[in-house]
Order: structure tokens, then C-alpha cells, then sequence
């Protein structure tokens, strides 16, 4: 049997083990680290915040949001106090809760905006991970007229790896892996083909 095909048999199907090993790590449950929730009323034309905290890239952080209006939702990586001030700056005290002036914040600091997503009389939910080491807080903002409910639910948890990551190197490495095993694989039959007729 050639020695690339056997070097490539091998690599193939190390890339395999570490491929299934790294995807049964991404399903090992996140122990908790605490959780958060609530419901109420938010007024139109305002935001509101529900939830800040420093958080690693070994961290994540989920969230379930439920209303019978439209909302806006936002994880932003800024603490919560960097908003208002920023908003206290220029419209003052009153300021604060006004939709507009917390879209004129996200307008000039467009990278704070980790993930945004809308509901409309239903659900949403979102995990998040950071990349780094980071402020985050999580907004809600009624552009509405109408007042709007908002019932809510959110954990943190700590990971072993961040899942997203480890399960899409796993879905790289695991068929790369057979692509390079496959060619031994031949091989290796072939030979015991030869070994049963000779014998």
C-alpha cells in the first residue's frame, strides 16, 4: 500500500475523531450562571433596558421575548449607562426613555449593535456569545404609538467553547476527514480482496 495513501488515512481519520469529539463537547449543557425575567408595559415612541452585565466569549447569553405589539429588540456591547449619558449629553434628564433619541445613539455608534431583531405579536428568541471581553446590555424599543407588553426571559450560562464555533469546525473537519480517509479505505479493501483469492 502507498505511504501517502496510508499518511492520508491517517490524517483522515484523526480530522474525523477530533471532528466527532469536538461536536460532542458543543452538546454538553451550559451550566447556569443565573437568570433574569419578567413582564410589563412599554409605553410608545420609548425603550427600555433588561438586562446588563460584563460577559466573556465563554459566556453566553439567551434570551426569550413575548409581546402583543411590535418591538423592536437589541443586544448592545455598551453598558447601559454609556446610552443615557450619551442621550443625557445632548436632550437632557428628560431625554432618557424618547425611542428617537436612543436611535439617534444606535445612528452615530453603529458597531455598539451586536444583534437586532423585531417582533410582531409573537415570539422571539436569541443566544448570544461574544467575541471578547465586553459590556453588554439588552434594549427594547417600542416605535410604536401604542402602548405594547412585554413579557421576558433570559439566562447566562457558561460554555466549555462557544457552541456556534466548535459545531461549524466540526462540520468542516469530520468530511474533510472522510475525503482523505476514503483513498486508504480503497486501498485497504483491494488488499484484502488479494490476501482472500491468493489464500
Amino acid at each position: 500500500m502507498k505511504r501517502w495513501s496510508i499518511l492520508l488515512g491517517r490524517c483522515g481519520t484523526t480530522l474525523v475523531a477530533i471532528g466527532l469529539a469536538l461536536f460532542l463537547v458543543s452538546l454538553i449543557p451550559s451550566p447556569s450562571l443565573g437568570g433574569f425575567g419578567g413582564n410589563d408595559y412599554i409605553s410608545g415612541q420609548t425603550w427600555q433596558t433588561r438586562y446588563g452585565n460584563v460577559m466573556t466569549p465563554q459566556q453566553i447569553l439567551s434570551v426569550t421575548i413575548t409581546t402583543n405589539g411590535t418591538l423592536d429588540i437589541y443586544v448592545l456591547e455598551v453598558d447601559s449607562l454609556t446610552v443615557y449619558n450619551w442621550i443625557s449629553e445632548r436632550s437632557g434628564m428628560a431625554g432618557f426613555s424618547d425611542v428617537a433619541n436612543f436611535d439617534q445613539f444606535l445612528e452615530s455608534n453603529p458597531t455598539s449593535i451586536a444583534w437586532q431583531g423585531q417582533i410582531h405579536d409573537g415570539t422571539i428568541s436569541h443566544e448570544y456569545v461574544p467575541t471578547k471581553v465586553v459590556n453588554v446590555t439588552l434594549a427594547i424599543a417600542n416605535h410604536s404609538p401604542d402602548v405594547a407588553s412585554s413579557d421576558y426571559e433570559g439566562s447566562l450560562s457558561r460554555s466549555l467553547a462557544p457552541v456556534s464555533k466548535v459545531q461549524t469546525i466540526s462540520e468542516i473537519t469530520v468530511p474533510v476527514g472522510i475525503v482523505l480517509t476514503l483513498p486508504w479505505l480503497s486501498n485497504l479493501l483491494k488488499v484484502r480482496r488479494r490476501e482472500k483469492a491468493s489464500g
